[in-house]
């Protein structure tokens, strides 16, 4: 069946379900509203939970504040609005049969300047957050906008680290991907306003969350629980990026300044942010809304990192087997980070009835880079000395390596689309489409090569080897020359265009309130990975020595780093003198043809949902289809020294598959009480393969030494089948008063058709081969956790401790996973058994402080040797302290000071035991000073 026979069958199907329910559609009355903030310029409070306390029947208020009850029996009823953070407010009301009747709510006290929030800073950043989660049908963790701006984190991802089961995976100190739960952060989907965000980079579906910056959002959501309405490829989670429109705020303007300064480079940096929202009345009292803003970051720091290629067994001169190190790296980097995003986002609401919109996203996100690098090649010399504690080795190599790039991601998001209601039906349909790119233009990356030095390494401190030269001579440019420069661009690109549409109609089943809904939708997404790479590796009769571009100024805490490279008066000579050096063509070529792709995924999808009211319980059950079509071109790139000229060929390389997928789901929310919810899903959901993994290439390499044919190849796999999942969550809710909560959750996740990297020698295709790596499927992997969580303000305490906050969380999972290289099962990549984070937080007078920590556990990073876990890379626990304080000079104006990595955590990872380094890195702590503005 083709993807549009599918997409057509569920639609006729979903519609006919519709009508079928229709028929018990109750005659009764109906109650709709607003949920408002007094004074708040038309602020609504999405969360507000909306009951009629006669029928027991309760609603919650939309993003847009609004709430409706259909099927209403006529007669006087109470209506009570409860929202975390104000006192409940309780109007009468009458219905009559057939009518609709309007009821607004206005929470908060008119009096008080209270702008948009009941209650200001950090307690607003719960209440916000609390209120959204209460009121969800799934399990779902909430970020506001209020509390998104009391920590002091760069970007999404570290916004999100602090919520319960999350962590981050870092790049350079900052996070980059989020981890829900312990999986792999390409098993999460992304979505900016209901858009779904591709990833820039070629190797995976893991999406940049640094990419974007935090000033221009209202709001965060992590579901961890799919409904049929969402997409199925999500077993992680979901995480939705919510940008502000007026109609969240009102009319409002801020503006943010800043300077950041970052002790490892010893540099202030700037930041600024704006964003202003209008209300502006065409056809009726503000019914257009108009929002922008945009945030620029200029962010000069740097790392210090020292590396190593593994610890296996030495020969000692008395004949002794010792863990020896055969290479180590000192690696220094500096980094320019320039992040730009913007919004833009229309609104039109010419009645309480449609709603037309347009939301738009650009973030800009490029590293200036310069990376220094000096290589001690250890097993290039002879063993001198050797022992647990260090080594010595005559007539070894030294590299010195620069490498300079500017690397852009970029990622944009539009949609357009409406809401429709008409009486007990419901419309909504979207186009969207979605860009993101990583460009790599003209980096270019130098090798300088000395050899016969006398080298050695101590490892006094096990985390952090020192390597030196015996004598002074590793440190003289005159003693490298240059041997190699390689020249390349790359650029990525993913690009997906969607379309979708949702129809819902409330009903009654069997007097009990509900409603069913159907939808469906299209993807299609193209994703390309193009490269050039020139390899110039002859330079004229002379030499050209180091000392004629050295960089002596290199900073470097972690040992004697010696001569570097200026790479600017590199650069200069490599372009003067460029045409006349010699090129290694079979490189070059295979550099820029071997790892090209084309792929061409559409996915349909439809779906059918039912969801009732039974007295305190609410069910929702629905099952989504998902139909796959995959095709993709790569190259295989064979070098056959045997039957061929060594030369490397070309071929285009082809694959596809189709599949589809149905994932039923079924969730209940039980409120026990009116301060105890319980809830219990059942959940299917998928992960289609990473790109690099089911790229359609191949890398063949066939050899002879000595009469001895050796074959061996590096390959993708497009017959890849996706991970798919079933999933149980047990979760409960208690909300003890004010703004607060204690939650306890529990979860299960069985996960098959697990991806690893194998070496497939022998099996059908490679049956003559030698040695195949790729990635294949694996068996079934189990995860499960538990997750609690505990936040409250703490108001009923004698003043001035009642201006105290806590927020904390832990989580602890675990996980088994069969390879098919090793007989005992290992844990998942990336998991970490312990995750936490504590806050605690001060706000009263105007005066505002915050501490906050977060914890991650150790953790499986990769596989370095298939078949032996004593080679695992894994890497330590980390525990980072941030602070923020603040003080509210005017009703507009608040100063803000944040220290970041304030105990200076680095990053460690190791080889199979801590004694073991495999890289250490340092990033020094970050403070800022900065002043906000609001109107």
């Amino acid at each position: 069946m083709t993807g549009k026979g599918f997409a057509s069958l569920v639609a006729r199907r979903g519609l006919i379900a519709v009508f079928l329910f229709s028929g018990a559609a109750a005659a009764e009355g109906t109650i709709s509203g607003l949920v408002s903030v007094a004074g708040g310029a038309g602020t609504s409070l999405q969360g507000t939970i909306i009951r009629i306390q006669e029928l027991g029947r309760e609603a919650s208020a939309d993003r847009d504040g609004r709430y409706q009850f259909s099927g209403v029996p006529a007669g006087s009823y109470k209506l009570s609005a409860q929202y975390l953070g104000a006192n409940e407010v309780v109007e009468s009301i009458t219905v009559a049969d057939k009518a609709d009747t309007a009821k607004d709510f206005v929470l908060g006290d008119a009096s008080v300047k209270l702008k948009q929030v009941l209650v200001v800073g950090q307690l607003a950043g719960q209440a916000g957050a609390l209120n959204r989660q209460r009121a969800a049908d799934n399990i779902k963790t909430v970020v506001d906008f209020d509390a998104i701006n009391q920590y002091p984190d760069q970007n999404v991802a570290e916004s999100l680290q602090r919520l319960p089961g999350l962590s981050v995976a870092r790049d350079q100190g900052e996070g980059r991907f989020v981890v829900i739960r312990g999986l792999d952060p390409a098993l999460n989907a992304a979505t900016v306003n209901g858009v779904r965000v591709g990833a820039p980079q070629n190797d995976t579906r893991a999406v940049n969350l640094d990419v974007i910056a935090t000033d221009l959002l209202e709001g965060l959501e992590v579901t961890k629980t799919l409904t049929p309405d969402l997409d199925g490829d999500g077993i992680g989670g979901n995480i939705e990026i919510k940008t502000a429109t007026a109609f969240d705020r009102g009319n409002s303007f801020s503006l943010r300044t800043e300077g950041s300064y970052n002790d490892q480079r010893e540099i202030i940096s700037p930041r600024l942010a704006a964003t202003a929202t209008r209300l502006l009345s065409l056809a009726g009292k503000n019914d257009f809304g108009v929002s922008g803003g945009v945030s620029y970051f200029r962010r000069r720091f740097g790392s210090d990192n020292i590396e190593t290629a593994g610890f296996p067994f030495l020969e000692a001169p008395d004949g002794s087997e010792v863990p020896g190190l055969e290479e180590g790296e000192q690696r220094d980097y500096t980094i320019t980070r320039e992040r730009l995003s913007t919004t833009l986002n229309f609104d039109w609401r010419p009645s309480t009835d449609n709603q037309y919109y347009l939301r738009t996203l650009y973030s800009s996100f490029e590293d200036d880079e310069v990376q220094q690098t000096t290589l001690y090649g250890f097993d290039q010399g002879e063993v001198s000395a050797l022992d647990d504690n260090g080594g010595q080795f005559l007539g070894a190599e030294v590299q010195k390596e620069a490498s300079a790039r500017i690397e852009t991601q970029r990622i944009f998001t539009a949609a357009l689309g409406a809401k429709h209601n008409f009486g007990p039906w419901h419309l909504d349909y979207v186009a969207a489409q979605s860009v993101s790119n990583e460009k790599n233009p003209n980096s270019q990356t130098n090798l300088f090569v000395g050899e016969g030095f006398d080298l050695g390494y101590s490892l006094n401190s096990r985390r952090k080897p020192l390597l030196f030269g015996l004598d002074d001579s590793v440190l003289n440019a005159d003693n490298y020359a240059l041997d190699e420069i390689e020249f390349e661009s790359t650029k990525t690109e993913e690009r997906e265009t969607s379309f979708a549409l949702n129809l819902k109609r409330d009903l009654s089943f069997g007097g009990y309130p509900g409603h069913v809904q159907v939808g469906g939708k299209a993807r299609i997404r193209k994703k390309t990975n193009e490269g050039e790479l020139s390899l110039y590796d002859g330079f004229g009769d002379d030499d050209v020595l180091l000392s004629a571009y050295a960089n002596n100024g290199i900073r470097y805490p972690l040992g004697n780093f010696g001569p570097g490279v200026d790479t600017g008066r590199l650069r200069s000579f490599f372009n003067a003198g460029r045409d006349g050096f010699e090129v290694d063509a079979a490189e070059s070529a295979i550099g820029s043809r071997g790892g090209d792709y084309r792929i061409d995924e559409d996915i349909y999808a439809g779906y059918a949902l039912a969801a009732v009211d039974i007295d305190a319980l609410r069910v929702l059950g629905g099952v989504r289809v998902e139909h796959t079509d995959y095709q993709a071109l790569g190259t295989q790139v064979t070098i056959d020294e045997v039957d061929g000229d060594g030369d490397p060929s070309f071929a285009p390389f082809t694959g596809e598959r189709q599949y589809t997928d149905v994932l039923p789901s079924l969730h209940f929310r039980y409120r026990f009480s009116k301060r105890l919810l319980g809830r219990l899903a059942y959940t299917r959901a998928l992960a289609r393969p990473g790109y690099e993994d089911a790229a359609p290439r191949l890398s063949v390499e066939v050899t002879e030494d000595d009469g001895e044919i050796e074959r061996v190849a590096e390959a993708g796999n497009p017959d890849l089948k996706p991970l798919r999942a079933q999933n149980v969550d047990l979760a409960f809710e208690y909300y003890p008063g004010g703004v607060g909560v204690i939650s306890a959750g529990a979860f299960y996740k069985r996960i098959k058709n697990f991806i690893v990297i194998a070496d497939v020698a022998g099996s059908p295709g490679f049956e003559a081969f030698d040695e195949v790596f790729q990635a294949v499927n694996g068996n079934t992997a189990e995860v499960y956790g538990l997750e609690l969580g505990y936040t409250q303000s703490l108001r009923f305490l004698p003043s001035p401790f009642d201006g105290l906050l806590v927020s904390a969380n832990a989580t602890f999972v675990d996980s088994q996973a069969r390879v098919p290289f090793r007989d005992e099962k290992t844990s998942l990549p990336r998991q970490s058994d312990r995750v936490g984070n504590l806050a605690l937080g001060y706000e009263k007078y105007g005066f505002s402080a915050r501490i906050s920590a977060t914890y991650r556990s150790a953790y499986l990073d990769s596989f370095e040797e298939l078949d032996d876990p004593r080679f695992d890379r894994s890497a330590a626990s980390n525990l980072q302290l941030d602070f923020t304080t603040s003080y509210q000079l005017t009703d507009y104006a608040r100063v803000y000071v944040n220290l970041i990595n304030l105990n200076d955590q680095p990053f460690y990872a190791y080889l199979g035991s801590k004694r073991y380094n495999s890289q250490y890195e340092e990033y020094g702590f970050t403070g800022e000073l900065g002043i906000k503005l609001n109107f």
